[in-house]
């Protein structure tokens, strides 16, 4: 594997073993779940057929693979990540595909071609950065000018129960867990519209647009269905390992959650409310 900066080696490591491995597990759900949204972004970054795209943080590549049907034959996508595990998966997804490559790579270091790309864009993939501000200068070389960053990022926990209830739920069981401090690397490290702007002024970006995206989550089932997926990643699986959570906890968080999401259900499936923020941007 290529080594990440020394400075994310821990996020490559966390993406690659046990809790990488769970998002491999469940990718399909994950998809199905993240669909409005990636819908949503996909609009934004309006690919046009014949141009070259940098997916970053692809995971098990459906936002690639989305963005290759809308760059067509005679465009470029690569999906780029640092978890082996979810690439795997990415590349089987996608065999066959002659417009679209995987890479194994840090975004924040990875000596892209200068002015290459068309479109940077990212699905939940840019908050994980030790370094944000390294990483949107390295992205900004790689875009043409006139080249597009869009990019989607968790807004604030309490706006999204499908986060809130699940951390509430595995504290209620195995006890409160300190929060990070503001822009810590991870989940919502982009809450802050303010900052990552800032952060995109300073990598050179202009044109700069950030906004609030009210979507919404889907799963196909019941609540039991959403909690049985919610407590297998995310807040809840970060509980349970900070805390030495054992798989009975687990269950009981499962089936507290359940309780919790009861009111999201649909004739369609559940329904769950979001909150995102959505940034573009251009390389002058």
């Amino acid at each position: 594997m290529p080594a990440a900066d020394p400075a994310n080696a821990a996020q490559a490591a966390f993406w690659t073993t046990g809790p990488g491995r769970l998002w491999a597990v469940e990718h399909a759900r994950l998809d199905a779940l993240m669909a409005p949204a990636t819908t949503v972004l996909l609009d934004r970054a309006a690919i046009r057929p014949g141009e070259s795209v940098l997916d970053i943080g692809c995971g098990a590549g459906a936002t690639t693979l989305a963005a290759a049907e809308r760059a067509g034959p005679g465009g470029r996508v690569t999906g780029l990540d640092i978890s082996t595990t979810l690439l795997d998966i990415a590349r089987h997804r996608a065999a066959g595909g002659a417009n679209v490559t995987f890479l194994e790579a840090d975004a924040q270091t990875h000596p892209f071609a200068p002015a290459t790309q068309d479109v940077v864009l990212s699905r939940h993939g840019l908050m994980f950065f030790a370094d944000p501000l390294a990483a949107f200068r390295n992205l900004a070389a790689a875009l043409r000018p006139g080249g597009r960053i869009v990019f989607l990022a968790w807004a604030d926990a309490g706006l999204n129960p499908w986060v809130r209830e699940a951390r509430a739920a595995a504290e209620a069981r195995l006890g409160a867990v300190p929060p990070d401090p503001p822009h810590t690397p991870g989940m919502f490290a982009f809450t802050d519209r303010d900052h990552v702007t800032g952060l995109l002024v300073a990598a050179g970006f202009a044109s700069i647009a950030a906004e609030e995206l009210r979507t919404e989550l889907h799963r196909e089932g019941t609540a039991e269905d959403g909690a049985a997926l919610a407590a297998a990643i995310g807040p809840v699986n970060y509980v349970v390992r900070v805390k030495g959570g054992t798989e009975t906890d687990r269950a009981a968080i499962a089936a507290d959650l359940a309780t919790r999401f009861r009111p999201f259900e649909t004739p369609q499936g559940l329904r769950v409310p979001a909150v995102m923020n959505l940034f573009a941007a251009r390389r002058p």
